[in-house]
């Protein structure tokens, strides 16, 4: 019974350690002269969607602007005087496959039939995974900043948790984002 609980509580810090992937995007665009921006997707609703994925689209959208007005960009009402366009997307995924490439033998201790640095968590660790999106780009032009970022969502009840691990991924995502134009 020792062992079933220590390997239990393993796997249970090795899920709460892994660290957030990011992928960002990688134009080699030259520095652009942006003051302005504009959403290019409308906020997701009641009507349109679950409360939670409201909650999560209202939290990535607040962090978002939060991370450009911090930049000192100005979200603007007339899209003709936007410099920029902002999307942005946020998912849970609750059945979710991993592996820690950092230890081989990670995989081998859940399934043998699994592929190289694949393996499904057991249903008890309940860690969902946090995918978020964001790109920043001319209006109907290629997305200049952004890219992707996940991460293993430990504690799924905690808010606090949920926005923290938001505002990190975004802060990630728009860290090479330079100051508006003045």
């Amino acid at each position: 019974m020792r062992y079933i609980t220590m390997g239990l509580m393993t796997l249970l810090f090795l899920a709460g350690c892994q660290e957030m992937q990011v992928e960002r995007v990688s134009t080699g665009a030259q520095p652009v002269a942006f003051s302005t921006y504009k959403w290019g997707v409308t906020p997701l609703n009641d009507a349109d969607a679950s409360a939670q994925l409201v909650e999560l689209d209202e939290e990535m959208r607040n962090s978002v602007a939060a991370q450009l007005q911090q930049r000192g960009y100005r979200e603007v009402a007339q899209d003709q005087n936007a410099d920029m366009v902002v999307d942005y997307q946020v998912a849970v995924v609750d059945e979710f496959f991993s592996g820690d490439t950092r230890d081989p033998s990670w995989d081998k201790q859940f399934d043998s039939n699994a592929p190289q640095d694949v393996v499904e968590l057991p249903p008890l660790t309940d860690a969902p995974l946090v995918i978020m999106s964001v790109g920043i780009g001319r209006p109907d032009g290629a997305i200049i900043w952004g890219g992707r970022a996940s991460e293993l969502l430990t504690r799924p009840d905690s808010i606090e948790q949920r926005q923290r691990l938001i505002s990190r991924g975004v802060y990630e995502l728009l860290r090479d984002l330079p100051q508006a134009y003045q």
